[in-house]
């Protein structure tokens, strides 16, 4: 669990570091954004001031001259020879920041001519028209307007920014007139708390959501916590109780062969050995529970030694048909050899060849076949148990292994199973160092195969 607490505390940090590189995302586009609302403003407050100067007082000139334009490859050598004005490549402007088309040019040849009459820029117009475009734009700055001669010396400036005030972001510079000698820049100071602003809902959503999933999560922790702590306390109880029926089994185990032993009629043997054998097969279904149930939490501990896999095949055989006499089966064992050695726990390997025939016996209609192969193969022996029952499905071949899983059927089973059996068949074998695997169809029957490491 502190693993859990840990992981989230993580989680959550980086969330909210996620949502300080957006929020610093969203700043950085909200100030260039800005800019540009800015730089529009003051190209738009710059023409308007120039307009203003040139109602003020008309041109001087008694002809009244016209600006007129033509493009160089609509003309004639020689219209090009007798051209008296301003010859402009509309690259070079542009590089040059003056103009990117040709109305900015025209715009900027007649800013050459209000500089040549002495009607130079009125920055207190500038100003006042530039808050007024910066209103229209709804952009919130404190600005500062500067106008830099051709050497970019500051030679006037007007606005309610500090001139020692570090500004966040400068505009571009704009020209005036194609001659170069004097440009226009904005420095603004665009604050953050009117970018706060604009985005409180935004932030106010995304914070709730946040302490909201780390609410929920919390809560399911404790919960789950809580519901950890009961199903252990439960789970240990029910180890208990299941490891606590073992001795009274043993118990009457003995006792049923003490009497065996002093008895005299073949019937009541008959019936003691197999109320015995009832008895011992409880005993082994105990203790695949345990072990299966214990699986997470503690190492097996085998019991290894040199023992012949077919005696076992056949003791399972004969506890089997004796449990099932009522059902109509065959179950014969196909061998290599009279006698196949393994290193393996006995008790534990007998176990898995019990539940595999009687899964095979219980998952199956009257007149099952069940087919036992001993093998060996290189360096491994091999078990296999094959049936003709009902099979499995192949989408449930791997989850049959996993504990308290049944496969779902339309049979009417008449003793059912508790999800155990192949769980323990399969920790069994891992825990030898060998595998199991299974190969079934619906209709056509399963085999399972243990492969056990040879030594």
């Amino acid at each position: 669990m502190k693993k859990v607490i840990f992981v989230v505390v993580i989680c959550a940090f980086f969330v909210f570091c996620l949502q300080g590189l957006w929020m610093s995302s969203m700043y950085s586009a909200y100030v260039n954004q800005s800019i540009e609302a800015i730089e529009k403003a003051m190209e738009t407050s710059i023409g308007k001031e120039m307009s203003y100067r040139v109602k003020e007082r008309p041109f001087k000139d008694p002809k009244n001259p016209k600006v007129v334009y033509r493009y160089a490859e609509d003309m004639t050598p020689e219209e090009k020879k007798s051209l008296k004005g301003d010859t402009l490549k509309l690259n070079e402007t542009s590089q040059k920041n003056i103009g990117n088309n040709l109305r900015e040019i025209i715009l900027q040849i007649q800013q050459d001519a209000l500089i040549e009459q002495k009607k130079y820029l009125r920055l207190n117009i500038l100003d006042s028209i530039f808050q007024a475009e910066l209103h229209r734009e709804k952009v919130a700055a404190k600005y500062r307007i500067l106008i830099y001669d051709k050497d970019t010396a500051v030679i006037n400036q007007t606005g309610m920014l500090d001139t020692t005030h570090q500004a966040t972001a400068d505009t571009r510079f704009f020209p005036i007139g194609t001659k170069g000698l004097q440009f226009v820049q904005v420095k603004a100071d665009i604050g953050l708390s009117a970018f706060l602003r604009e985005m409180l809902y935004i932030l106010i959503a995304s914070v709730v959501m946040v302490v909201v999933i780390l609410g929920c999560v919390v809560y399911l922790m404790v919960t789950i916590r809580k519901k950890d702590l009961l199903f252990k306390q439960r789970e240990a109880n029910v180890n208990g109780t299941v490891h606590d029926l073992k001795a009274p089994l043993n118990g009457i185990i003995t006792l049923l062969g003490f009497l065996r032993n002093k008895q005299t009629d073949a019937s009541v043997q008959t019936l003691m050995d197999g109320t015995v054998r009832q008895a011992k097969n409880l005993v082994s279904d105990i203790e695949s529970l345990l072990v299966t149930a214990r699986r997470d939490r503690q190492q097996l501990h085998l019991q290894k030694k040199r023992t012949d896999l077919v005696q076992l095949v056949a003791q399972a055989r004969e506890s089997l048909s004796s449990q099932y006499i009522g059902k109509l089966h065959c179950i014969r064992m196909e061998c290599e050899e009279p006698e196949m050695m393994a290193e393996v726990d006995a008790l534990y390997v007998t176990n898995v060849l019990r539940n595999l025939m009687e899964n095979a016996l219980k998952y199956s209609d009257d007149g099952v076949e069940i087919i036992v192969r001993l093998r060996k193969e290189a360096s491994r022996m091999c078990l296999e148990v094959e049936d003709n029952g009902w099979g499995i499905e192949r989408k449930y071949h791997k989850r049959i292994f996993d504990q308290f899983f049944q496969v779902p059927n339309d049979h009417e089973v008449r003793r059912r199973g508790y999800g155990v059996g192949l769980a323990f068949a399969y920790y069994i074998m891992e825990a030898h160092g060998g595998s199991i695997r299974v190969k079934s169809e619906p209709g056509k029957g399963s085999t399972f195969t243990c492969v056990f490491p040879m030594k």
